[in-house]
């Protein structure tokens, strides 16, 4: 209709010259313009032409692909939507800067799945290295069968660089499992105007990053898990995710005691009023919806500019930050059990929370009834990371067996020895 309509136009157009012309005495003009009018017409057919083409791709085609991937994907449904009756989610959020951090990551993914309920393939031989199937050697088969459908795990990742994000990606698509989902974030914009931010942390200003997730995640997520990436899981980590159960009206954020005694001396330099150990930032909980309903970002940076105008510098970051609130608004603070973050920074202090560190044959052996707690989370926050240590062999039979109290060092040990287990563990022995 759009094109007839046109062209009749044009032929009115056209005709009315042509009257005029007939009309002259020199009929000259008449001549050359019934030679152009055709060319005229082709021109302006092809115009309309091209017209219709660029229209139909701006407004059919393109609005109908997006539609068309978008209900593929989700079905219509929100896919950061938390509140789906049909689904559990749990949501962890890692902050990811740079290639040294790949090996980690994929180890500390490889401790999420292997206690996630029927994720780990003890029925492949390849699979049971070390000690990974003793949990399953007598009822693999119903394991397996019980695959772990009652949540789902989102991955969302806070990118520092544009080469994080494609090294990042390479990882995450190596993993073929069910019941996973990740998110990329790239956090460049965020990560500018952090410039005034002095700290002495190795990172510098971008673990700050964390105190931004309330804004850089879709306002649909209301709780997450925050994680770095020097941890190993030794539970199921959605008894972690259960502890948003126990928090009270007040309480937005999860938090574990600082283990190593000088963070005490670092906080009395920020706060000349300053009582008790402190908190470590390594794992979070954080209550997204309660965080948004106050002056978060307003209330962070302020104290953030006044602990810079005091001392010039923060020594561990945005932990400094986070503690001072903490410390002011104690209402807001839920603190999570210190096994969930077992830290073995140099110097930690180990009877701040004791604990043992057995092996599965070694509980099965006690009726998993020990003297000391187990580790549920180990946090190597040590500047002397897995990949650099180059013993080749660290003995750790006696602490797979012992049920005392382990040193930091034997804690230290015992964790570079899971890790490379860990790291000669394929992806394809998790579904």
């Amino acid at each position: 209709m759009f094109v007839i309509s046109f062209q009749s136009l044009l032929n009115i157009f056209l005709n009315m010259f042509s009257d005029c012309f007939k009309q002259r005495k020199d009929s000259q003009f008449f001549h050359i313009f019934n030679d152009y009018r055709l060319n005229i017409k082709i021109l302006f057919s092809s115009l309309i032409i091209i017209m219709l083409i660029t229209w139909s791709i701006f407004y059919v085609i393109i609005p109908n692909k997006t539609s068309t991937t978008t209900t593929n994907n989700y079905n219509g449904i929100d896919p950061f939507n938390t509140n789906n009756p049909l689904e559990k989610k749990i949501h962890i959020v890692i902050l990811f800067d740079g290639d040294r951090g790949l090996q980690y990551l994929n180890s500390l993914l490889k401790s999420i799945f292997y206690y996630q309920n029927g994720r780990f393939r003890c029925d492949l031989k390849a699979c049971c290295l070390s000690n990974f199937c003793d949990p399953f050697m007598n009822d693999c088969q119903t394991v397996m069968n019980n695959v772990s459908t009652t949540y789902t795990t989102v991955f969302h990742f806070l990118i520092t660089t544009i080469s994080s994000n494609s090294q990042l990606l390479n990882l995450m698509n190596t993993w073929k499992i069910r019941n996973m989902e990740y998110h990329f974030y790239s956090c460049g914009d965020y990560l500018a105007d952090f410039w005034w931010i002095q700290s002495k942390h190795s990172s510098g200003a971008k673990p700050f990053l964390k105190l931004m997730i309330a804004t850089i995640l879709p306002p649909t997520i209301n709780k997450v898990i925050v994680l770095d990436i020097d941890i190993l899981l030794n539970t199921d980590i959605i008894e972690l995710w259960n502890h948003f159960d126990y928090f009270e009206e007040t309480q937005s954020i999860g938090i574990g005691l600082e283990q190593n005694p000088y963070f005490q001396k670092v906080m009395t330099k920020l706060d000349s009023n300053w009582k008790g150990y402190g908190y470590n930032n390594g794992v979070l909980l954080l209550h997204l919806s309660k965080i948004r309903s106050t002056n978060w970002n307003q209330l962070w940076m302020n104290k953030t500019k006044r602990a810079l105008a005091k001392q010039g510098y923060l020594t561990t970051g945005e932990q400094d930050i986070l503690n001072l609130i903490l410390f002011e608004f104690k209402y807001m603070l839920y603190e999570i059990p210190c096994e969930w973050n077992i830290q073995l920074s140099d110097g930690s202090d180990e009877q701040r929370c004791p604990v043992s560190w057995l092996t599965y044959a070694e509980l099965k052996k006690r009726n998993y009834a020990t003297i000391v707690k187990q580790p549920k989370l180990i946090h190597i926050n040590h500047h002397i990371k897995p990949d650099d240590v180059k013993a080749k062999y660290i003995p750790t039979e006696y602490i797979d067996q012992s049920d005392v109290i382990l040193k930091q060092w034997e804690l230290y040990d015992k964790f570079v020895s899971v890790y490379r287990q860990y790291t000669k563990l394929h992806e394809s022995c998790f579904q």
